[in-house]
């Protein structure tokens, strides 16, 4: 807040001023908070900061209101001095002036023009230099430039005291310093000057006995991470928070009892977070060598990238340090493994990109390392080879690097698996690959893992002769309808409307004559074209196929009809010669429209109908196929009745000695034909069983029977009395 605070002259305290008083604001561990207004941006009392305000030379305004007093114990009442300025062009004035500065004076200074356009972010500049004498000169001269458009840099931090060494405490940062610590925030990142290393501080509050959707995603957004450091842990809560957003609870429901122990399981161990430190010295001293080397891969679950710098020194020495990491959630439609592991060479390609546009320093090769084979083998393919999914990310993957790059390297050497499976905060701690990345880095290239692409057998091209059969008409209309009159009203429709008729009009008995014809014939020459274009030829040629009975002939409309030997019958033309009608979803609806005006009668009663007009191929198949679809027969159809068979006879369930009880009985006719008589008669069979006995009662064992002709009733008695002597 732009604040220019002057004593009041003693004659103004005897009038009647409004007087507001000034509160210190301080944190948890007593220390000031800086606080600024935010006011309307439509009124005239907006504000900067102090500093600029001097440095701009922006005029002041005379004004005796507000007043205010700086806590309590203050007896000087001071008057505030405002001068309007746009609130959101603030930042961007800000800016703009360090631009324009560089501009201008940074040949003088070119050193400090570098820092002012690439490593300013607002008001706060992050950068550095090789040596300390580097950085002292870097210093001064941004520290003139700054001065010589009226602006003072303050707040310096170092690693190394010796550059801060002629400065005073107002233009040091030590009242940022935390306790004893020399840990400051740098643009949110917490860095502990005095050791050089990045690190976290998690606050935990005491977990709710009722835990939302909401809470969940506030506490995992407090977790500021910019640079990926803590990837595999930041992961595990967004796999967590993709779960609950499956389970398609409200932001403000309790989560169900597994979800609610997961998280309180994670969120006990956030606290340990702030025992991790990372480096921030990325870069050995007197580097010749600067490579980056990015991992990437992806499980069921996530999938993330990683970026190693790997640099070399003069003495041989070799020093990896990870520079960020990024990770996803898999989607929540399923995709392979393979398809998940292309996803993630692709979020490494665009995060290397990222960095190689941050990193001031000459890189001297990339490399990518993937523990997925099949990406490998499908960067080495063509994308047009490949299915959409797959050649697009393939595609642009090419296109940013080289496939040469691509190497592949073991699944437990492959840092980016810890992101893919995700971990606690408990098991980050442990020692793992993720800080330094695998071991064999620190060792020459021989060491490396290896693996050889194994070339794709191509196989001799064989081209075959393709027919395409093409059929340019499209009868879509013909199945889109289910009834054959309505069929028949919107063919008519169109057919005026071709013809440029009144549209508003009835339908015509000679209009929907017509229509029917036409469509007859359309059918006609879509599934019988063969035997009209050989009845076309010689009107007395021989059909094959299922026309051959019926002797098939064209009218004069150029109609398929029956023949037949009814041409002096009293009939009507359509009952002597019915028009045929081939198996289509077209005969289906003739047929059901004629089983509706007949109220739903059978099989036989149906097909007597349609044959008044129509012969379909097939009919009675067709007739029966048509009403076995039907709704109102399938509902009024009974079930077949099923009779309950009576008891058997006493003689039949009662132990009895062989024989005792003997059955007679009927079977055929068969028909015979004798020698000496020419003509065929009819007999029966005489069937006689003989009851051996009952074990158990609903077993029935029976011997073998014997059988006689029995023309007529004489044959039979003999047959019978002949048995009778023989069991005797």
């Amino acid at each position: 807040m732009t604040e220019h605070i002057r004593p009041i002259a003693s004659e103004l305290l005897s009038n009647d001023l409004v007087i507001t008083a000034q509160i210190n604001i301080l944190n948890d561990k007593q220390q000031p908070i800086r606080r600024r207004a935010l006011l309307d941006t439509g009124s005239s009392m907006n504000f900067i900061t102090e500093e600029l305000a001097k440095s701009l030379k922006i005029r002041q305004n005379k004004c005796s209101v507000p007043i205010g007093a700086l806590d309590t114990l203050t007896t000087t009442s001071k008057r505030h001095i405002t001068t309007t300025i746009t609130s959101t062009d603030a930042p961007y004035l800000a800016i703009r002036c360090l631009k324009q500065l560089a501009e201008d004076e940074g040949h003088r200074f070119p050193r400090a023009a570098q820092v002012l356009q690439r490593d300013f972010y607002v008001d706060d500049a992050l950068t550095g230099a090789e040596t300390k004498d580097e950085a002292l000169t870097l210093r001064t001269e941004l520290t003139n430039l700054l001065q010589l458009a009226g602006l003072n840099i303050r707040k310096w931090a170092s690693n190394d005291n010796d550059l801060l060494h002629g400065l005073s405490l107002e233009e040091t940062n030590h009242q940022h310093f935390l306790g004893d610590s020399q840990t400051l925030k740098t643009l949110g990142v917490f860095w502990n000057s005095s050791d050089d290393s990045i690190l976290y501080s998690v606050e935990v509050k005491p977990t709710p006995s009722r835990v939302t959707k909401r809470i969940i995603s506030s506490e995992i957004a407090k977790i500021y991470d910019p640079l990926g450091l803590l990837a595999p842990v930041i992961v595990r809560a967004k796999m967590l928070l993709q779960r609950i957003w499956s389970s398609k609870i409200d932001w403000d429901e309790s989560l169900p009892i597994e979800l609610h122990i997961e998280w309180e399981r994670y969120y006990a161990q956030l606290p340990l977070l702030n025992n991790v430190r990372f480096p921030r010295k990325a870069i050995i001293e007197s580097a010749i060598e600067i490579e980056l080397h990015g991992f990437c891969d992806a499980s069921e679950k996530a999938y993330g990238a990683c970026v190693y710098l790997r640099t070399l020194n003069t003495n041989g020495r070799v020093w990896t340090q990870l520079l960020t990491a990024k990770s996803k959630v898999a989607p929540l439609k399923c995709q392979t493994i393979p398809r998940l592991e292309l996803s993630g060479a692709l979020l490494l390609t665009s995060l290397m990109s990222t960095v190689q546009q941050a990193l001031s320093h000459k890189i001297t090769r990339t490399i990518y390392w993937t523990d997925s084979t099949i990406v490998l083998h499908w960067l080495n393919t063509s994308p047009h080879t490949l299915k959409t999914f797959v050649a697009n990310r393939v595609s642009e993957i090419q296109t940013k690097t080289s496939i040469r790059d691509w190497r592949h390297v073991p699944t437990d050497d492959n840092p980016a698996d810890l992101i893919s499976r995700g971990q606690t905060p408990e098991e980050f701690l442990r020692p793992t690959i993720w800080q330094h990345g695998p071991a064999w880095l620190y060792q020459s290239e021989g060491y490396w893992p290896t693996w050889d692409l194994t070339p794709q057998i191509e196989l001799p091209e064989q081209k075959g002769a393709i027919c395409l059969s093409a059929n340019p008409s499209d009868y879509s209309l013909l199945q889109r309808y289910s009834s054959w009159p309505k069929l028949i009203r919107i063919i008519a429709r169109c057919l005026r409307w071709k013809q440029k008729k009144n549209r508003a009009a009835p339908l015509t008995v000679t209009e929907l004559r017509i229509t029917h014809n036409k469509l007859i014939k359309l059918l006609q020459n879509i599934h019988l074209s063969e035997e009209i274009r050989t009845l076309q030829k010689d009107r007395n040629a021989a059909i094959k196929g299922k026309l051959t009975r019926l002797n098939p002939f064209i009218d004069k409309e150029g109609i398929l009809r029956v023949g037949g030997r009814l041409s002096h019958s009293s009939m009507t033309f359509a009952q002597k010669h019915p028009i045929v009608l081939p198996k289509s979803s077209v005969t289906t609806r003739i047929i059901e429209h004629e089983h509706k005006i007949h109220m739903h009668s059978g099989t036989q009663a149906t097909l007597y109908a349609v044959r008044q007009r129509y012969w379909p191929v097939d009919g009675r198949s067709q007739v029966w196929r048509a009403i076995k679809g039907c709704v109102r027969c399938c509902r009024a159809q009974p079930p077949p009745v099923e009779y309950v068979m009576g008891n058997l006879p006493e003689a039949r369930v009662t132990e009895s000695r062989p024989f005792t009880n003997v059955g007679v009985d009927y079977c055929g006719p068969f028909h015979i034909k004798e020698k000496r008589d020419p003509k065929p008669s009819s007999p029966l069979f005489a069937d006689l069983s003989l009851d051996e006995g009952i074990a158990p009662p609903s077993i029935l064992i029976t011997a073998p029977t014997s059988e006689e002709q029995a023309t007529n009733y004489e044959s039979f008695m003999i047959y019978y009395n002949r048995t009778i002597t023989k069991k005797k």
